[in-house]
């Protein structure tokens, strides 16, 4: 009786130990950074065959915790440049999307039209009342009431805040007069009266719901069916109000085609594409190359991890996240293989 529970539990252990889907090499990986590719990350990351502890604390402490070495990669909406990690990082596009212009206003019965004029007067507080004639020249039907406008922004270094403002600086650069920056309030020609600063997105999100008559910008994953909010559809260059989803952004960013390694994606933001939402900006893996910074680091890990979630994840799509395709793709695979 005695050999035969031995060799049972030498089967059964013997079933667990190959039907189990992580591979004798997981690794426990740190990352930190974009609220932007948040729910992305945590989406994919169980199909890299990797345990991944992601921190959403924006671009800027992303950047800024590799570039110290705390975190194996990081995350960023902006390819911009880390000091003391020369030679030991690149930026790779692993997906991209949209970014919404959400809004709390409850005489608006139907999705609003806005244009970059528009929403470059309103954040910068040009524009400061919902019956404003620009808002109603674009929205005829709509019983817009004149209550004041609460402007909610990024107060953190923010690589959806970068996008944003190099989106309006590009398209109105009349109206929004200074370059684009991960500080929303460094960009801004001049600040609203009625502003509220926000962590980061999921907090940016949770205030405009809690602020009747407010507008914000954010990824769409975060604010997607939640009650009293709502996303304005944006007028392209093609002169389409179109609404932020997986497939109008997809439609604009799969026009480029190449990707640097320290500067990112060129993104033209004034390009004409029929059906594609201009407002549209990717996200970039901090990971390493030639050991990277920080001491330990499961570098063959991150290469697996950043290879899965730029081809091999298929979720992103319904989270609103456009993936990667063509040209773009097969470059941005092309650096990742180069991490090491």
């Amino acid at each position: 009786m005695r050999t035969r529970s031995k060799f049972l539990v030498a089967v059964l252990s013997a079933g667990l130990i190959a039907g189990s889907t992580v591979p004798a090499s997981a690794a426990d990986l740190i990352a930190s950074g974009s609220s932007f590719a948040y729910k992305y990350v945590t989406a994919c990351k169980s199909g890299t065959g990797h345990s991944i502890t992601y921190s959403s604390t924006g671009s800027g402490t992303g950047r800024s915790q590799f570039q110290a070495g705390t975190t194996d990669f990081g995350a960023s909406d902006a390819a911009s440049a880390l000091t003391g990690v020369d030679g030991k990082y690149q930026y790779i596009p692993f997906t991209g999307g949209p970014v919404g212009i959400l809004y709390n206003n409850k005489d608006a019965k139907t999705a609003l039209n806005l244009d970059a004029t528009t929403i470059a007067k309103i954040f910068r507080g040009v524009i400061t009342t919902w019956d404003d004639a620009a808002i109603k020249a674009l929205n005829p039907k709509v019983a817009l009431t004149s209550k004041p406008i609460t402007v909610v922004y990024r107060n953190a270094s923010s690589g959806t805040s970068e996008g944003f403002t190099k989106y309006l600086n590009a398209v109105v650069p009349t109206i929004w007069t200074k370059a684009g920056s991960s500080t929303f309030t460094s960009s801004a020609p001049t600040l609203p009266r009625n502003k509220k600063g926000a962590a980061n997105s999921q907090v940016l999100v949770n205030t405009v719901k809690n602020s009747a008559y407010s507008i914000g910008y954010a990824d769409i994953s975060d604010a997607s069916g939640i009650k009293g909010l709502a996303f304005a559809n944006v007028k392209n260059e093609n002169g389409q109000f179109l609404a932020p989803t997986a497939a109008t952004s997809g439609k604009f960013l799969d026009v480029f085609t190449t990707t640097d390694p320290l500067k990112g994606v060129t993104v033209d933001y004034t390009k004409k594409v029929s059906g594609g939402y201009n407002l549209s900006i990717f996200t970039y893996a901090i990971a390493p190359i030639n050991g990277g910074k920080k001491s330990g680091s499961n570098v063959a890990a991150v290469k697996e991890a950043v290879t899965y979630m730029i081809s091999g994840c298929t979720k992103g799509k319904a989270l609103g996240y456009a993936p990667l395709s063509g040209e773009l793709k097969t470059a941005a695979l092309a650096l990742a293989a180069k991490i090491g």
